[in-house]
């Protein structure tokens, strides 16, 4: 039997729950069961991962990262139009990045909103009244202004998920915390300036990153298998009904 090389696209949000009937969300269960089939085959001896995503939720996009890691086969990233965030937190756990001239790349940092609907509440005569046991209970309501303390906590869970997106970039791309850090402002780069950042390896598209595969996995004429189905079957039936009847 021919070995073979598995297409696992990841396109769209990663998150840790998503919301019935809208398109372009994947969450970390559905990609993982994916890749542990992957693993079991033995007759797959290199997967690349065809990325085209903004990244998502920090926990969402880790729980994926370590998956891939922790995946034993020669594995390759695909970054199409846009590989950010925590997409390329997802990329940067393969052997190597493959991308294009106008892709982006990157914008590795961590970020967070707090609605704040006080004054509107205000306006129009709407007071909620809060009871709870301890100062951080309930913190994030929308109703109610935040607190410096809160404030500084928000500030430094921030940093921690940031930290650990940092360390986790620099240990996969073999690069030490200060030469990411330089770059880990936020910001997307294009295709030539990732490369020369170190955050992609070479450009190229589909058959570029087969060819990647096959040398990492030393095998010649593969078989590829596509998992886009496999994958978009793994969504609950009441959301893939939905999707097609939106569509």
């Amino acid at each position: 039997m021919r070995d073979k090389i598995a297409l696992l696209p990841i396109k769209g949000m990663i998150v840790s729950e998503r919301l019935p009937g809208i398109k372009g969300m994947w969450v970390p269960s559905e990609l993982i069961e994916v890749i542990e089939e992957i693993g079991s085959n033995r007759r797959i001896k290199g997967v690349v991962f065809e990325i085209d995503s903004p990244g998502g939720m920090d926990y969402a996009s880790k729980k994926v990262a370590d998956a891939v890691k922790k995946l034993k086969r020669a594995k390759v990233a695909l970054i199409k139009s846009q590989g950010t965030s925590g997409a390329y937190w997802v990329a940067s756990a393969c052997d190597r990045i493959v991308a294009d001239e106008l892709s982006r790349v990157g914008s590795i940092g961590a970020w967070v909103a707090r609605f704040d609907l006080s004054d509107f509440l205000e306006k129009f005569g709407i007071k909620v009244d809060v009871y709870r046991t301890g100062e951080f209970k309930g913190r994030g309501l929308p109703y109610e202004k935040p607190t410096e303390e809160e404030k500084e906590l928000l500030k430094k869970e921030l940093k921690e998920s940031y930290e650990i997106f940092l360390k986790d970039v620099a240990k996969n791309r073999k690069l030490t915390r200060e030469q990411v850090k330089e770059f880990s402002k936020g910001k997307a780069y294009l295709g030539k300036e990732a490369k020369a950042l170190g955050l992609i390896d070479c450009f190229g598209d589909r058959e570029k990153a087969v060819e990647v595969a096959k040398e990492l996995a030393k095998i010649r004429h593969p078989k590829l298998i596509d998992y886009e189905e496999t994958l978009r079957k793994k969504r609950p039936l009441i959301e893939r009904l939905i999707d097609k009847f939106i569509s």
